[in-house]
């Protein structure tokens, strides 16, 4: 009897401690308007379901917070979060808060300090070191990929030609490895004609766990998740990716330490120009930055380019302008974009932006305060989340009008877009912390594109039912069919 009264002495003295602690963020809460919480749970029951319902119920509540002027708060447990559709807030949370939030920690296993998950001291330093590599010349120099890789994806879809609907993404996502590991590595792995590989397996599988992880609230704390037969799968795989970088990593460095001399000319792969960097990195240091580039430059790049097709499957007038912006670049001539062609291709970039904005691949971005920020109407304090949402932001008829919803690639005309607050539009996200290689992204993007709708004429149907897995995928998959042109 007397230990339990010690156990509840003790624990309502801690739990008096807890809340004097947190006073601040308790003030500040009160002062947000309250939207959809419950009792005890907060807003912990809107991140329950499947990645589909969890992505309708962030969209609901996101929704419910613009209804209430743009700023609210969101409890999940002990955890407070801002969440912001107001622009100018959005743009001083990008630009004041560079740490990432506590929730991308569990990429931190698989992509240790690389460039998207590193703590921001760290990210200061590396980002100084890694944004030369990525200037829009060296880039550049990757176009004669881009165009070589979208060939063979072209010659791949031939299989595809008068069948019924297939999923895009599989073969996009396999054209945009073999142009990943080549640019990044110096690897030419042939992903295009051989899909089903150890890696790839093993890529997938570590993607599917984490994206569990982030939301099953019970899988969350890692003495949980270590009791369970994923800690021991996801391990296994992560090992399993980490050993095939590694490996090239050591043999890139051999070779450069061997050769470097002679090498003063010529096309350098991501990872020789790391090794060419005054800082000493790591081996380990180099694959976390490498494996972070293939990561993020993949799957990104290709969900936005299987989206912009299922868009223009749909709508056959916008497709049509792209193969006559196409057309008048190329005329017959089936030889790859060069960097001149690419840089004429204004109408197939407003699809893209267009597509961007409609679907949003990264659909939100959390970061956290690392000192005090005043918003519009509040001010946070240190060690709080921040969450911006730019899948709601990007159709927000608030910001882009009645037909927020609908299709329409004119929308970033020049004209158009002057007025624009420049975080309305935040596809590659905002401020330093935001996608280095957005440059690259958008040239391949465009190159890949060009090369499908000068070969196919492509039809969809439209695609609403939605998913979160880390990313934006559709339900059904990237459905699509097409025919020769």
């Amino acid at each position: 009897m007397i230990v339990l009264i010690l156990i509840i002495m003790i624990s309502i003295t801690y739990y008096a401690y807890f809340r004097r602690m947190r006073k601040p963020l308790y003030e500040l809460s009160e002062s947000l308007p309250d939207t959809g919480s419950l009792p005890v749970l907060g807003h912990t029951h809107w991140f329950i379901g499947g990645p589909e319902k969890v992505l309708n119920n962030i969209k609901e509540l996101a929704t419910l917070v613009q209804d209430t002027g743009g700023l609210s708060k969101i409890w999940i447990g002990p955890s407070l979060y801002i969440v912001s559709m107001n622009p100018e807030d959005v743009q001083k949370i990008l630009e004041n808060c560079l740490q990432k939030d506590s929730s991308y920690k569990y990429l931190q296993a698989w992509l240790g300090n690389g460039l998207f998950v590193a703590p921001t001291d760290l990210w200061k330093v590396h980002r100084r070191v890694l944004k030369p590599i990525f200037h829009n010349r060296i880039i550049e120099d990757y176009i004669d990929v881009f165009g070589e890789q979208g060939s063979v994806l072209v010659n791949r879809l031939e299989e595809r030609l008068g069948k019924s609907e297939f999923d895009a993404f599989k073969y996009i996502t396999s054209c945009m490895l073999d142009i990943v590991f080549e640019t990044a590595m110096g690897e030419k792995m042939d992903v295009q004609h051989n899909p089903d590989t150890p890696y790839l397996r093993a890529r997938n599988i570590v993607m599917s766990i984490i994206s569990m992880r982030l939301f099953k609230a019970w899988m969350q704390p890692d003495a949980l998740f270590k009791l369970t037969p994923y800690s021991k799968i996801q391990k296994d795989n992560i090992d399993l990716t980490h050993k095939f970088t590694d490996e090239v990593v050591k043999k890139k460095r051999k070779l450069y330490e061997t050769y470097a001399l002679d090498r003063e000319t010529g096309r350098k792969d991501l990872l020789e120009l790391l090794l060419e960097r005054d800082i000493k990195f790591t081996d380990e240091q180099l694959r976390e930055h490498i494996d972070s580039i293939t990561i993020a430059g993949n799957d990104t790049t290709a969900l936005v380019i299987s989206y912009a097709l299922l868009l223009l499957g749909h709508h056959q007038d916008e497709q049509q302008k792209v193969y006559e912006e196409l057309q008048s670049i190329f005329g017959d001539s089936k030889r790859s974009p060069t960097k001149e062609d690419l840089n004429r291709m204004d109408y197939l970039e407003r699809v893209i932006k267009e597509t961007m904005r409609l679907y949003t691949v990264v659909p939100v971005i959390g970061r956290k305060t690392d000192k005090e920020i005043k918003l519009s109407n509040c001010t946070v304090p240190a060690g709080v989340g921040c969450a911006v949402v730019p899948f709601v932001m990007h159709r927000s008829k608030k910001i882009w009008g009645p037909d927020a919803d609908s299709f329409d690639p004119d929308r970033f005309l020049t004209e158009n877009s002057a007025s624009r607050h420049p975080c309305a539009f935040i596809p590659f996200s905002y401020g330093t912390r935001n996608c280095i290689g957005r440059h690259f992204g958008m040239l391949a993007m465009k190159s890949i594109l060009a090369n499908i709708l000068r070969s196919y004429k492509v039809k969809s149907r439209a695609c609403d039912r939605l998913k979160i897995e880390i990313l934006l995928f559709p339900v059904p998959g990237h459905l699509i069919s097409i025919e020769r042109r």
